[in-house]
């Protein structure tokens, strides 16, 4: 186990470093772990790949689709709404215009 000693004086204080080889070897340890995990998770990735389409099928047969009855239900409740906030707007837009009107009517 080799030790590095840095001394620095910094002019209020001496500071000594020091560098363990061991320590960067444990880093370097961890570091490749790491690595040997990534590639094991792509591996089972890769073999994960094969039954997707699998896994697809099967999710789509637990879907609960909606009646139809829902869907027209909830497609007029859209419409009615979106038609009715532009109703809303067109009037707040009209109004503000009438009084914009009265306002430069009365400037001249």
């Amino acid at each position: 186990m080799a030790k590095e000693t840095v001394k620095v004086d910094n002019g209020l204080e001496e500071i000594e470093l020091v560098k363990n080889d061991k320590l960067d070897n444990e880093k370097k340890n961890k570091e490749n772990k790491k690595e040997k995990k990534v590639k094991e998770k792509t591996k089972k990735e890769n073999k994960n790949k094969e039954g997707f389409f699998k896994q697809i099928s099967n999710e789509m047969k637990l879907v609960t689709w909606p009646s139809r009855k829902n869907v027209v239900k909830y497609s007029l409740a859209s419409v009615l709404m979106v038609a009715f906030m532009a109703g809303f707007f067109l009037g707040i837009s009209a109004l503000f215009d009438l009084l914009y009107a009265l306002v430069q009517g009365w400037i001249g």
